[in-house]
Formats: structure tokens, sequence, C-alpha cells
């Protein structure tokens, strides 16, 4: 991958792949081999992976390079990185569902209504308008994220679809950069960013889209990152995204961004 960051973890990398390729071939079957026995992959050797997907080593370096990584040593590299369920709960979450789970499923609702509430406001109206105008009038309209808000821009993808208006969404780095060094002015890029990290993990894609001239809207809880002050316009997501409740507010976010389009532009589809 060289100066390429995963943006998720390699068993997102490996779900997804299985979940969209059409082809039921010797790379499909590695990868669903991989996803059973996930937990034995880490720390495995070359020789041990291909056992244990039935396939000879040389079948595991080509799918490794054929998933993006440069190597088989990288791709064992990149398994060492944990994004457990841990990484979305805290413990004391966890020490809370386990011993109330009824008020724990109750507060934890509580914390994505209030995170709701908090990005339906009044500067947040104020912005659709304009950036559904700018959208309707772009030439290309991109999405931009980390693995972890991949649905969140198939969502908006989805419903942008149904309203005659493609929106390109890659899910890896190499992509993602690809599409960011093409945009230029005509075009918009949403940057979808909870907690501000992705121009930090993800530079080289930022700052393509920066240097591109294309319109950028950046979908966040952290204003304070300086980084936005390339954007021309920042939406809210909540307040808040302990627990994992950010994405929630993020998915309200761009669907209020498709429901002002079709408010706009969907008088055709009624």
């Amino acid at each position: 991958m060289n100066d390429a960051i995963m943006m998720g973890s390699v068993a997102e990398e490996l779900m997804d792949f299985v979940s969209t390729t059409p082809a039921r071939d010797s790379n499909y079957s590695i990868a669903c081999e991989m996803l059973r026995h996930y937990p034995k992959l880490k720390g495995m050797s070359l020789g041990e992976m291909a056992e244990l997907c039935f396939v000879s080593k040389a079948s595991i370096s080509r799918f490794c390079r054929f998933m993006g990584f440069d190597s088989f040593k990288e791709f064992s590299e990149y398994l060492q990185m944990e994004y457990s369920i841990g990484y979305d709960y805290s413990r004391p979450f966890y020490t809370s569902l386990l011993r109330d789970p009824e008020k724990t499923l109750t507060d934890h609702c509580d914390a994505i209504v209030q995170n709701l509430q908090a990005t339906v406001n009044a500067e947040n109206y104020a912005k659709l308008p304009q950036i559904a105008t700018q959208m309707y009038h772009s030439h290309r309209l991109a999405y931009f994220s980390h693995h972890f808000l991949w649905d969140v821009g198939r969502q908006f993808q989805s419903k942008m679809m149904r309203m005659n208006r493609y929106v390109e969404r890659y899910l890896d780095y190499g992509p993602q950069l690809t599409c960011a060094r093409s945009l230029q002015k005509g075009d918009m890029a949403i940057v979808c960013s909870i907690g501000g990290s992705y121009p930090l993990r993800h530079a080289n894609i930022w700052n393509a889209l920066t240097a591109s001239g294309c319109t950028l809207v950046v979908i966040t809880q952290n204003y304070a990152n300086s980084c936005w002050n390339s954007a021309d316009f920042l939406l809210s997501c909540g307040s808040s995204n302990q627990n994992d409740v950010g994405k929630y507010a993020a998915l309200l976010a761009v669907e209020m961004l498709a429901l002002t389009y079709l408010r706009q532009y969907g008088k055709e589809f009624f």
C-alpha cells in the first residue's frame, strides 16, 4: 500500500470484497476462509495461512496483492491493528450493559436522540439550500470518509441515485486518492469525518481535495480542526461520539442533504 493508510480493518476489507464481488473465484474462496477463521489469522505464517485456506503459498501472496497490499508481510502487519468491539464501546458502557441492560440501552438511545436533535439546528438549516443548489449544478459529486462511515455514504449515494444524481464513493485509499486528484472546479466533494481526523490520517487525499478547486463540504463534530479552513461549508453532526453514537447523526446530516435536494429538485419524481 506504500504511502496509503488502511481506512478500516482487514476484516472490513475482506467482508466488503466478499459482499460486493460478482466472481466466485479462488480469491473469493480465500477471503471466505479468512473470515470464517479470522481470529486465527494474526501471527500466522504464509504456509499456515495457505493450509488454512486450502491453497498454495503463492496463491495467498497473490491474494494479498490483489487486495491492495504490497506483500504478505504487509498484510500480516495490518492484521496486528486492533479494531475490536472495544474500539466502539467503552469498558464502563460494557460493565453497565452487563449490570443493567435495559437502562443502558435506554440511555444509549437517549444519547443517539440528543445527537440527532443537535444536528437539526438553525445553522445547518441555513446552509442546506445553497449546498443542494451546488450539488445540483456540480459536474461531479463525490463522498469521502473512513470505512467506519462507508454505510453512511452508501445511504446517501442510494438516495441521490434515485433522484438521478450519481455520487462517487470509493472504499479504499487508492481509489479515493485517484478521485480526489481528478476533481476540479465545478465539482463537489463531501467529506464525512465525525471526529475530524480524516485530513490527518489521509493527508494526501485531503491535500488533493483542497488543491482541486472543487467545492468542499465537511460533515463533522469537530469544528475546531484548522483543516476545515479550506472547506466551503461545514455541517455539524451532533456533539458526541461516545459509544459510537456519532454515526447516527452523520446519517441524519446526509439525509438532510438528500431531503433538501429533493425539496428543491424532486418535483419530477412525484
